[in-house]
């Protein structure tokens, strides 16, 4: 059976400034920037992030601007984005434009990847607001699983990084 697409109102960088839920984090990779910007754009972002099962890009290489992809997560959504930023070794933003559970009203996510001295920097925000009756549990969503999730996706990489070279992380 298919499922079913509930459409999510596409964002801009706008969102950051005005949304009820947000997060920013960042880390310092002790790989370097090129090759932590190949971590974050590859076919293995579901394997360290807590909740996600699966990522498939649905557009082909070379990415860029309109590439598209899908999230699934453990729960059974499944989101659709679509870039409308991509900066090659430094920058992707993505707004949501489709989910199988009506949760979402606007969703934005944004990553920078930034050379440093013993490594890289990624920083990570997002930001969303929710559909009705969705935001009358926003806090505890966003308690137990968004704020969860995004700690993992950005504070997993070194260590998945890692793995995928067999070093340990100095």
């Amino acid at each position: 059976m298919a499922a079913r697409w509930y459409p999510i109102e596409e964002a801009d960088d706008s969102l950051f400034a005005t949304a009820p839920l947000y997060h920013a984090r960042s880390v310092e990779v002790p790989f370097s920037a090129e090759e932590t910007w190949a971590a974050l754009t590859g076919d293995g972002v579901s394997s360290w992030t807590k909740g996600m099962r699966q990522l498939t890009w649905t557009s082909p290489r070379p990415f860029g601007v309109g590439t598209t992809r899908e999230i699934e997560m453990e729960s059974g959504l499944i989101l659709r984005e679509r870039f409308f930023r991509w900066e090659e070794g430094t920058r992707k933003t993505f707004t949501a434009t489709g989910a199988t559970k009506p949760i979402f009203r606007h969703l934005v996510e944004d990553y920078v990847v930034e050379p440093t001295e013993t490594g890289a920097r990624f920083s990570w925000r997002w930001a969303a607001e929710l559909n009705r009756p969705w935001s009358f549990l926003q806090g505890a969503l966003d308690r137990f699983f968004f704020a969860p999730t995004g700690r993992s996706h950005i504070d997993g990489l070194p260590a998945y990084m890692a793995s995928q070279r067999g070093t340990a992380l100095r």
